[in-house]
């Protein structure tokens, strides 16, 4: 968990204005983790409304609802991590289900509810407070991990029988992904079949040069193709430039990467807006109702859309770029200048580029993306079953 004190100037400012962190750490003898989402929880944050207003550069252009896909979701699980959100003062938060984890599950795994079964742990995170004061020691990391280790564990052994898996993460949450995915599915022939597909977002995923594994992973390798099940998408993105030298993402070294050389390895950038035949073009999906706490001042200002979701078609491309050393989603802006629709930013600073929205910016191009592995996943699985007949 090396070089999260880098870069975050942005949030110290935003700090030092006056905005306070609440909360405190519980008792060493706390269970690791508890649940946000799973089925059958009373006010599921991971099933909130997905109605839709579609925006153009014109205005309103009408309104949508996806359906959901009870054929998807009677074969296949998704497992959900969260992100760096606790605004906590010590170094690992509770299991308090604080509004801040209520709103990043709907903002992030909801969109791919309706193709899955939704479970997501609450964790013992490190804090945005941890990484404000450098506290991010090996006994802090490992008691975040502890909690999610524990949350797949039961997971596996009570509530999945034999499902197809989804693991979605973005940042903190797709480092623990990463190491749930060495210790479970790089070394389990059997588990790893029934990986249909690891979103591991922001969290500097990397492989081998020239190769689809070799780095993060020994087996479980980067997607190529849509219909392609068992595999990895992930990048970090930025705007029109390369990340900087001291960048924390897309670069060897940086936050949650491994010590590998950069000679030999690099970073995965996978383009989801490629893989589901978009040809570059993003779709971005945006929650409207502002982010508590801390985060809302960095995000766009979406309160003047009367749908709970807003998406941008048209609005932005992307390309995975490779340039001195580094390994990254290159952002476009495609609009003309007089486009009023609101825009992404590096709110954090260059060194994390477009981390905060990365997710939401590429949503409905990896909504289709898992639907589409889903629905491979479920047509091999059946396949399967027929030949043992």
């Amino acid at each position: 968990m090396k070089h999260w004190s880098r870069a975050v100037s942005a949030i110290l400012v935003i700090a030092s204005a006056g905005i306070l962190f609440g909360g405190t750490s519980q008792a060493a003898a706390e269970p690791k983790f508890t649940w946000l989402c799973k089925p059958g929880r009373a006010n599921d944050p991971c099933l909130e409304s997905l109605t839709t207003g579609k925006v153009t550069a014109a205005g309103p252009a009408g309104k949508s609802t996806p359906k959901v896909l009870p054929r998807l979701k009677s074969k296949v699980d998704c497992f959900y991590v969260y992100p760096t959100v606790s605004l906590q003062d010590g170094d690992n938060a509770d299991l308090n289900e604080d509004p801040q984890l209520d709103a990043i599950a709907t903002q992030q795994a909801s969109r791919f509810a309706p193709g899955c079964r939704m479970f997501a742990p609450i964790y013992r995170q490190f804090t945005v407070q941890a990484i404000l004061n450098s506290k991010i020691t090996d006994q802090v990391a490992a008691t975040a991990y502890a909690g999610v280790k524990a949350a797949f564990n039961q997971y596996l052994r009570k509530y999945n029988k034999g499902r197809g898996i989804v693991l979605i993460g973005h940042s903190q949450g797709t480092g623990h992904l990463k190491q749930v995915i060495r210790e479970t599915f790089d070394r389990k022939p059997n588990l790893r079949k029934r990986l249909v597909s690891a979103v591991l977002i922001g969290g500097n995923v990397t492989v081998k040069k020239g190769s689809r594994t070799g780095g993060s992973f020994r087996k479980v390798s980067s997607c190529v193709k849509a219909s392609e099940p068992g595999c990895v998408i992930a990048f970090s993105s930025f705007l029109e430039d390369p990340p900087p030298s001291d960048s924390l993402f897309g670069r060897i070294g940086g936050a949650l990467s491994e010590n590998l050389d950069p000679a030999t390895h690099e970073v995965l950038c996978v383009n989801p807006a490629r893989l589901d035949g978009s040809k570059g073009r993003l779709k971005p999906l945006f929650n409207t109702e502002t982010f508590p706490g801390l985060y809302a001042s960095l995000l766009p200002d979406l309160t003047q859309y009367d749908t709970p979701w807003v998406s941008f078609p048209n609005l932005y491309t992307a390309s995975c770029r490779k340039a001195d050393g580094a390994s990254w989603l290159e952002i476009h802006d495609v609009s003309n200048g007089s486009d009023p629709r609101p825009r992404m930013g590096e709110t954090l600073g260059r060194g994390w580029g477009t981390h905060l929205t990365e997710v939401n910016a590429t949503a409905g191009n990896l909504v289709s993306v898992v639907t589409s592995q889903e629905k491979a996943y479920v047509k091999k699985v059946n396949k399967a079953k027929k030949g043992r007949r």
